[in-house]
């Protein structure tokens, strides 16, 4: 510190004596100049001259006559006595500069600075040694203790505030910055309890049990997760980590699939730029590996009965219907989700479709093209149970409050029959 500290005050000081000497030294003729004078009674008379010589040939052309003449000649020459000065010029270009006013100042500046410097500078910090990299984070370099300070101030402030719901998600995006994943946990599912089940919080806690377990997705992850895309398929911090645990264990394909459906989506909060350099990232280590990246195909309706793609085929016929004692009391607009999903294991919808009150009852159609990922279809499923519901939020997923109708089990495969669903249940 002090090594750089003392070039940096001689360079100020030098370039304020700069200011204090520039007068002096610039050229003796820049000074002449700038304090030279005109000779203002020569260039009056000169004037008075030419205009009485005007005066004369208007008189002799004829237009003026001699009485206005003697007026005109008169003015000027009042005029003139006005603009003469007699006061002599003074003589402030012959007078030079004094050079002990730049020596005097030479003195006194460098003398001032270190004096106002010593009683109002903090010139204790310079035998301060720098701070070590232990108090940095390891991986953004960020100032540790100063973040520390910050999360004691959030934790005191929600212990006086215990229903602060966006204060607790604040403390958990810190504890993750920090690595304190099992905190984040813990904040995130506090979070959870004041405001319920969505899937951008439980998304966040998926995140931070899988960096605690070592960047695996393990049987509790997954049904953290599993929980989420019950909720909204579409979350982008749900599908961002599947993308990332993909990569990771060399899924690059199945990567590549999950960010491009983020990429695709109408969700505001995804960063696009970054997914399309992660994208391109993963599609050049697939061709260092000698694999061409193909995304996920429309199949043919040509294959074999049997196959992958012959049952990308499958389709259900639902039929929803709103029961009649509550026609009156549900609003035309409110939002009505139809969707399919496994009997058991993951409750990710694998067919979903919104309606909205005014339409019911509507015939719908779940097939795979409703699918809400390459990697989860209708056709991937032997059984599934098929739900409408009528969602007040107009999120996906039922809520407390919510009204549904549930039709459990329905077979997949080659099933013709309509499937009726009454939406008459509500949802505790």
């Amino acid at each position: 510190m002090m090594t750089f500290f003392w070039p940096v005050l001689v360079a100020l000081v030098g370039l304020a004596l700069a200011f204090v000497w520039w007068p002096w030294l610039r050229p003796k003729a820049e000074v002449a100049v700038c304090v030279a004078d005109i000779d203002r009674n020569q260039l009056n008379v000169d004037i008075f001259k030419q205009r009485v010589s005007e005066l004369e040939q208007e008189l002799v052309e004829g237009n003026l006559d001699q009485a206005a003449f003697d007026d005109l000649h008169l003015e000027l020459e009042r005029n003139l006595l006005q603009e003469v000065d007699d006061t002599p010029r003074a003589a402030t270009a012959d007078q030079p500069f004094s050079v002990w006013i730049p020596l005097v100042m030479t003195l006194i500046i460098p003398l001032l600075s270190f004096y106002f410097y010593l009683q109002l500078g903090s010139s204790d910090l310079l035998n301060q040694p720098r701070q070590t990299a232990a108090s940095q984070h390891p991986d953004t370099g960020h100032d540790l203790s100063g973040i520390d300070a910050q999360v004691a101030a959030l934790k005191m402030r929600l212990e006086a505030e215990p229903g602060n719901s966006q204060g607790w998600f604040t403390l958990g995006r810190t504890y993750l910055t920090l690595q304190r994943y099992q905190d984040a946990y813990g904040a995130f599912t506090k979070v959870g309890e004041l405001v319920g089940e969505h899937a951008e919080i439980i998304s966040q806690q998926a995140q931070a049990l899988y960096y605690l377990n070592d960047r695996q997705i393990t049987a509790e992850v997954q049904q953290i997760i599993d929980r989420a895309l019950a909720l909204d398929p579409q979350d982008p911090g749900t599908l961002g980590l599947l993308g990332m645990a993909a990569y990771n264990a060399g899924q690059l394909s199945k990567a590549i699939d999950l960010w491009q459906q983020l990429v695709a989506s109408d969700r505001t909060n995804v960063n696009r730029e970054g997914l399309q350099q992660a994208i391109a990232a993963a599609k050049s280590e697939l061709a260092q590996q000698g694999i061409v990246y193909r995304p996920q195909s429309t199949p043919s309706a040509t294959t074999e009965p049997g196959s992958d793609s012959a049952q990308s085929l499958v389709s259900l016929k639902v039929l929803v219907e709103l029961d009649s004692p509550l026609k009156g009391t549900v609003a035309p607009e409110t939002t009505v989700f139809v969707y399919a999903q496994a009997v058991t294991g993951s409750k990710m919808p694998l067919a979903a479709t919104r309606l909205q009150v005014r339409d019911l009852p509507a015939m719908v159609t779940l097939d795979d093209s409703m699918a809400m990922g390459p990697m989860v279809k209708l056709s991937s499923a032997e059984q599934v149970q098929v739900r409408a519901t009528v969602s007040f939020s107009g999120s996906p997923g039922a809520k407390p409050g919510d009204i549904q109708g549930v039709m459990s089990p329905v077979k997949v495969a080659g099933n013709d029959e309509l499937i009726k669903i009454l939406i008459s249940e509500v949802v505790n």
